[in-house]
């Protein structure tokens, strides 16, 4: 963007100059390659383009075409004032002499996009333009610190944890240094709690109470019992979706197939494409279903999730366990959802935690579950059930000795039969998932989700916001005692 009248002179120049540049590149002798003329010929004209469209652009401001400078956030603003003062046919020094400023402290406020501006800095501007702005455009944040920002967040169902590793501008220090800008932090802040949950700046850091659109990520269909914190459930949930959306948008080259609905047919593909069952094959599988799986990390709200979109599926998985089989065992948990009512292209489906009463009641989480357990132990699930009930009576303390032997005797994965009997033993209310994962080997299963993602993704698709949202949340797990 052109600021003053030294850089609309210096953008002029290099007009002229790219516009040589282009007739030199079409007098090219007739032995140049004509592929590298026409890109080289290109590469030029958009460059040319952009010089144009800015002079254009500052040309019409100073002849007073503009009347009317739209802005719709916070982080259109430095640009919108740079274009009311031009419009208004105020040099850098006008302005600094109607503030009581030297034209040199405009011009670094301009030159930084009023970075270091106090919000009184940037009403006294706006006073001196005359510019008219929405309310919740400039809201003083001078008395609100990042603790009172994260407070106030966290009366809505925004952990402060969260915020700070997920919401927060990823050059933010955390916790905020005495230094930093605490406006500049909040704003940025604003600007995604806008994208994610449609926020105004008001709404965000203001004094007005914001609202969840719950129903925007499909949950209306979702059973969430009473007893679980909805406020902090539906925040979570929206997030989620929103990086569902883009991770669909990121994928864009994903086609969707139909989902095998037997757990042998599933077990006999991955077996013929890859050679084995593992994570790794079986998230290699899912993704050439056209199903995106998205690996989180955040603790509590739910435990997974499915959604299709137009037609187009996405799976949320997130485990704190290290345990690549109840990864894997998730994984096709979730397959089995996204097999449900194919016809539809709008679907979803939340999964709550496996202790949660709803969930196990759930007909179809059971029959979810049973495809997991079918697919990872070769159709023989109940049969090996069975097989440990037998010989040890029904006793659940000598179920752990016991698995480990049938599943050596019987050539499964002791882990692949643990997490099955703490799926069966919890629609006894039996809570046995904790001694399943001691017989669980520990790997790095959100790291290799995360790669899997990672190699098939094109960040190029969205914008700087939505990409640095989806990049925070695909970060390393921090380090755990």
């Amino acid at each position: 963007m052109i600021k003053n009248e030294r850089q609309y002179r210096i953008t002029k120049s290099q007009a002229e100059k790219f516009a040589d540049a282009i007739r030199r590149v079409e007098k090219a002798p007739s032995s140049a390659n004509p592929l590298v003329v026409k890109a080289s010929r290109e590469a030029l004209e958009s460059q040319l383009a952009d010089l144009h469209s800015e002079i254009e652009e500052y040309e019409r401001l100073l002849t007073g075409d503009v009347h009317l400078v739209e802005v719709e956030s916070f982080q259109e603003l430095p640009a919108a004032l740079i274009r009311a003062r031009i419009a208004a046919g105020l040099s850098q020094r006008d302005l600094g002499e109607r503030l009581d400023m030297k034209e040199q402290q405009i011009q670094r406020y301009e030159a930084t996009d009023f970075a270091g501006a106090s919000f009184s800095t940037l009403s006294a501007i706006v006073n001196a333009l005359g510019v008219s702005m929405r309310e919740d455009i400039l809201v003083p944040t001078e008395h609100l610190t990042v603790n009172k920002f994260l407070t106030r967040l966290e009366g809505f169902g925004l952990d402060k944890t969260f915020v700070q590793k997920r919401l927060f501008p990823r050059d933010a220090a955390s916790p905020p240094s005495a230094g930093q800008q605490t406006g500049e932090l909040l704003f940025k802040t604003a600007a995604n709690l806008k994208r994610v949950y449609g926020w105004s700046l008001g709404e965000s850091v203001g004094t007005a109470i914001p609202k969840f659109d719950v129903a925007t990520a499909g949950a209306a269909r979702f059973k969430i019992p009473a007893r679980v914190a909805d406020q902090r459930l539906s925040a979570y949930t929206i997030y989620a979706y929103h990086l569902s959306t883009l991770a669909l948008q990121v994928t864009p080259n994903l086609e969707s197939k139909p989902i095998p609905r037997k757990p042998s047919e599933v077990a006999a593909a991955i077996a013929h494409e890859y050679g084995e069952l593992s994570l790794s094959t079986a998230l290699d599988y899912v993704w050439g279903l056209g199903i995106a799986v998205l690996p989180l990390q955040d603790a509590g709200a739910f435990h997974g999730a499915f959604w299709r979109m137009q037609g187009r599926g996405v799976i949320v998985l997130k485990q704190q366990t290290k345990s690549e089989a109840r990864w894997l065992f998730d994984l096709l948990h979730e397959l089995w959802h996204a097999g449900e009512e194919p016809d539809q292209p709008e679907r979803s489906l939340l999964e709550l935690p496996e202790t949660d009463p709803d969930r196990r009641q759930s007909t179809e989480e059971k029959h979810a579950s049973m495809f997991a357990g079918n697919v990872v132990l070769a159709g023989r699930a109940e049969e090996l059930v069975n097989i440990v009930l037998k010989e040890t009576d029904g006793l659940i303390p000598r179920f752990k000795a016991t698995v480990q032997k049938v599943a050596d005797r019987e050539g499964v994965s002791a882990a692949s039969l643990a997490n099955y009997i703490a799926f069966r033993l919890s629609l006894q209310e039996q809570n046995w998932w904790g001694t399943a994962s001691n017989l669980q080997p520990q790997g790095d299963p959100w790291t290799i989700t995360r790669d899997a993602f990672l190699l098939r993704c094109d960040f190029s698709q969205v914008n700087l916001t939505d990409r640095e949202l989806l990049s925070r949340a695909l970060e390393e797990p921090e380090a755990t005692a």
